[in-house]
């Protein structure tokens, strides 16, 4: 599954649940095409990421215990070879040039 797809889906989520409108587990696994393991984890990580998430039977649905918004932020962009290299995380293939060997084998 591509990432915008996936952060839809958390958008998704974050919807139902915010207006305590996700049915049961079953029900929200299958109104988002999971299984209810995957929801489960879903709704696990959230929850490590501090989304205040439980589970109403009174509403017969997922909601926040307290007051949250999602926001998700992403660009795509084109980054020439240039850009590439410099954000590279400090991997470098040849990190000497040939000047440099020459200059430190006088020494």
């Amino acid at each position: 599954m591509t990432t915008t797809k996936q952060l839809d889906r958390l958008k998704k989520i974050h919807q139902y649940i915010k207006v305590a409108n996700t049915g049961s587990p079953k029900e929200f696994a299958n109104r988002l095409s999971l299984s209810e393991s995957q929801l489960y984890n879903i709704l696990e990580d959230l929850k490590i990421k501090g989304f205040p998430i439980s589970y109403s039977r009174n509403l017969k649905s997922y909601v926040y215990n307290d007051d949250c918004e999602l926001e998700i932020v992403y660009s795509v962009q084109l980054l020439t070879s240039q850009e590439k290299i410099k954000i590279s995380g400090g991997i470098l293939k040849n990190f000497f040039t040939p000047m440099q060997l020459e200059w430190t084998k006088l020494y």
